[in-house]
């Protein structure tokens, strides 16, 4: 049951039963009833199983995929630990603002607008979470991938670039549809949407204020850019030069020549000695740079693209019940064009396909 904003005929296809018997038109602010349109929930359900699907599946083959050299597992590491030290302390503070705004939405609106918005902010947040997490995993492994392959380089950067994208736009349409098949109620969906928009503000807000700062922070230190090129341009002669003596000392294997692997080898150890990690000469504001840039561009982007569908999905379910004359089609159309757009998504996302040999257009045709 809902309350019409409109004067309207009884809606069709609709049940006869009625709350006002003896109405024979649906009356501005008067009871009616409507059927729900359960086969549009019960597909969006199952376009969102198929996006938390994909987005396992491109998870299973980013982890699969190799980190390359100790130098590069390092500085992910480190980028993956200050996005986990800034989420282990602003998390705290999320939660403390849904429990106030949890709070007032039960003093004024009630129980099911108060599930509604813990659903919806608990999770915008996971979502993000997951999205950022998944993403810093995948750049080392996309800067691996870059130094051998083209075709393995594209799968990883455009399914890593898409999980968090797909899960989002999965938990967003999963959770509305679910919420209104056990709600019931369209206006109390509205606070599905209130709670997702909070973590969404305070994602990308808060995260490109950081992002802000550690750029600011980084143009400061800038007077040791020239010392740390002439480090890295060192560091890169030392990998070229043990690069050769590999080469060499394999050739020399093939020949059946022996007697001075033993120097080549201690000429080797000897280089990756004085190689220091690349890790411990960039400046701490290097990585604040990084972390940041992930923060805000990844789960910002996770959160606003959360808060955007769940905002249109719960107007579009409002104004299609309580102003549409045929409240069963109307207000199940969004659901049914976004969940096909879900599908059609999911599936795009399995499909790429590139080659060294690819001009720039046949680039942009795959992609």
């Amino acid at each position: 049951e809902e309350i019409s904003f409109i004067k309207e005929r009884n809606p069709p296809y609709g049940p006869e039963e009625q709350p006002n018997v003896d109405a024979t038109m649906r009356e501005i602010n008067q009871m009616f009833r409507y059927r729900l349109p359960q086969t549009a929930l019960f597909y969006s359900l199952a376009a969102s199983s198929l996006g938390l699907f994909t987005v396992s599946y491109f998870t299973s083959y980013m982890l699969l995929e190799d980190q390359g050299s100790k130098r590069v597992v390092d500085i992910g590491l480190v980028i993956a630990k200050g996005v986990q030290v800034y989420f282990a302390r602003t998390t705290p503070v999320i939660l403390m603002f849904l429990f106030l705004g949890a709070w007032y939405v039960g003093a004024t609106a009630g129980v099911r607008a108060t599930i509604c918005f813990i659903c919806g902010g608990l999770l915008n947040l996971i979502s993000a979470r997951i999205g950022v997490r998944v993403s810093v995993q995948g750049q080392t492994r996309l800067a691996h991938a870059l130094s051998h392959e083209l075709f393995d380089a594209l799968q990883i950067g455009i399914r890593t670039g898409s999980i968090g994208g797909l899960l989002a736009t999965s938990l967003g349409l999963g959770g509305m549809a679910g919420m209104w098949l056990l709600i019931q109620d369209t206006v109390s969906l509205s606070g599905f949407g209130s709670g997702a928009a909070i973590v969404s503000f305070h994602l990308r807000i808060g995260g490109g204020i950081f992002s802000k700062g550690a750029d600011i922070g980084a143009d400061l230190v800038g007077e040791i850019d020239e010392i740390r090129a002439d480090e890295d341009e060192g560091v890169f002669q030392l990998q070229r030069n043990m690069a050769q003596l590999e080469e060499h000392r394999k050739e020399r294997q093939k020949r059946g020549m022996e007697g001075d692997d033993e120097d080549m080898i201690d000429k080797l150890r000897k280089m990756e000695n004085d190689m220091q990690d690349i890790a411990s000469q960039l400046h701490p504001i290097d990585y604040l740079d990084a972390v940041g840039e992930n923060i805000c561009d990844v789960s910002g982007t996770c959160a606003d693209l959360f808060e955007s569908m769940v905002l249109i999905l719960c107007t579009c379910a409002i104004i299609g019940t309580k102003g549409s004359p045929v409240p069963h089609f109307q207000s199940g159309l969004p659901f049914w064009i976004v969940a096909t757009g879900k599908i059609g998504c999911s599936l795009v996302a399995y499909y790429c396909h590139a080659h060294e040999r690819f001009t720039s257009r046949q680039l942009r045709w795959s992609l």
